[in-house]
């Protein structure tokens, strides 16, 4: 098995770096990087029983790979390019696709990976909590999102898990907004969708509220209500056995009761881990069987253009057949 993709190589080595190759077989595990990474990487990797080598580039990789003497390559076809492609067949190696074999491993966590989970997830809401005592009228959308991945790091995250998203007044109804120069006001809806890393895994987190009662929406608190309701729905409901799908109708079925399900335009939630996005998922095309040690999100949100948008978002982990949250914040609707 060969992979050049920056999340498997992860997975696999548990280094991270921008450039390698892991090779393994039933007897070798060889991770490839240039000079860069390679003291690095001796390092990290000195307590396990994968060896690292120099390779600048994949042909030297693929040499290696000829010692062995085999013939099939399994390789993420997903990830893989057509000039890789081209280096393969050049090698006279028959490619064959691992990435179900990788999709299998990583839809469910470990202990280990779990843990790492949860303290991501602890840092992401201690730099939220240290946010808002420090949220002015007058900062932009892009001052917040960098005060909020300030504070995220201050707390102890490597990194974070994606464009942070912060989102004020109407910009609410767009789901993925890109922050930009809106200033913040009395009144306004203000959403904030962000996570960070801790030894590589993902948060992922979304809370809602308001900055002030005074020209708030009229609906906003009935709106967030039944976001809350269809969110706590489904964390209370969902149990292992159910398919994405049937965990997603959860909360879209909360709403479809109060005429709201078509203002819910996005899936309930996606598997948790290495990436922002893995399996298993939870929408109305999930078919994967929900069991122990999955991490997902579960984020029903509804959206009324040009208006304001609500969502809130935890992540959990299937323990014991239940979903388990491993946010603290509350999810009642905050008025700052």
């Amino acid at each position: 098995m060969l992979t050049r993709s920056e999340d498997l190589r992860k997975y696999l080595t548990g280094f991270a770096s921008s450039f390698g190759y892991v090779y393994t077989d039933t007897q070798d595990s060889v991770f490839f990087t240039d000079p860069r990474y390679a003291e690095a990487a001796k390092a990290a990797l000195k307590q396990t029983s994968i060896a690292v080598e120099i390779a600048k580039d994949l042909d030297s990789v693929l040499r290696f790979v000829k010692t062995k003497k085999v013939k099939k390559l399994a390789v993420p076809f997903e990830r893989l390019t057509l000039p890789e492609y081209d280096a393969l067949c050049r090698a006279r190696l028959k490619p064959v696709d691992s990435m179900p074999a990788f999709a299998a491993a990583m839809i469910v966590k470990t202990d280990g990976e779990i843990a790492a989970i949860r303290r991501a997830c602890k840092i992401a809401e201690d730099g939220y909590v240290a946010l808002l005592n420090e949220l002015k009228e007058g900062m932009t959308e892009n001052e917040v999102a960098a005060l909020l991945e300030y504070h995220m790091r201050r707390c102890g995250a490597e990194d974070r898990s994606f464009e942070t998203i912060a989102a004020f007044g109407k910009n609410t109804s767009v789901p993925h907004h890109h922050s930009g120069q809106d200033k913040l006001a009395c009144g306004m809806p203000v959403l904030l969708d962000f996570g960070c890393k801790v030894d590589g895994y993902c948060s992922d987190i979304t809370r809602t509220f308001l900055f002030g009662k005074k020209g708030a929406p009229d609906d906003f608190t009935e709106m967030y209500e039944a976001v809350y309701g269809a969110h706590m729905a489904a964390a209370e409901q969902i149990r292992g056995g159910i398919t994405g799908a049937q965990a997603d109708e959860i909360a879209r079925g909360f709403l479809r009761k109060k005429e709201l399900d078509k203002f819910f335009t996005h899936s309930l939630g996606h598997g948790i881990g290495i990436n922002i996005h893995e399996k298993p998922v939870i929408g109305p095309s999930g078919k994967d069987v929900l069991r122990d040690g999955m991490v997902f999100s579960i984020e029903p949100g509804v959206y009324f253009e040009g208006l304001y948008g609500i969502r809130i978002e935890d992540t959990a982990a299937l323990l014991g057949g239940k979903p388990v949250s491993f946010m603290k914040t509350d999810k009642r609707l905050t008025v700052l």
